[in-house]
């Protein structure tokens, strides 16, 4: 792991890069798109296919934070770098992060984060599912 003192804003550039290209690869498998916004100290991922944000990376001293779709559950995380998200971060969209704290963890993070593309990708119509059972229209 590098030093905090070692960490500077070329390390975070660096990381969100690797990051962006190994999901953009996934996304580009699946003959979709990866949209990107960045804000003042975020950045979100959107399937274009989808429609739907997956991921939400925050660059800050020393890591990168990203904000997942999946809970922990429904993660396969070798690594161990998922946690639980507070409620409070994330709009209470997203139920999982992690920290990147180097290059070494990039590909264990972009696996989680492709996890969490291919989670929207699947569920489709806003990650809504139904009980099985179609409601009767009044008529």
């Amino acid at each position: 792991m590098e030093a905090v003192s070692e960490w500077n804003g070329r390390t975070s550039r660096e990381i969100v890069g690797a990051l962006r290209e190994r999901v953009r690869t996934a996304a580009h498998r699946r003959h979709d798109r990866v949209l990107e916004h960045a804000g003042r100290h975020w950045i979100s991922w959107r399937s274009r296919r989808a429609d739907r944000v997956f991921a939400e990376i925050r660059p800050l001293r020393g890591r990168v934070q990203v904000f997942i779709l999946p809970g922990l559950r429904e993660l396969s995380d070798g690594s161990g770098l998922a946690r639980r998200a507070p409620r409070s971060q994330g709009w209470g969209w997203f139920r999982s992060r992690f920290e990147v704290t180097s290059m070494a963890q990039v590909e264990p993070a972009a696996r989680l984060i492709i996890q969490s593309y291919e989670h929207r990708v699947r569920r489709g119509n806003g990650g809504r599912i139904g009980s099985g059972t179609r409601r009767k229209q009044a008529l």
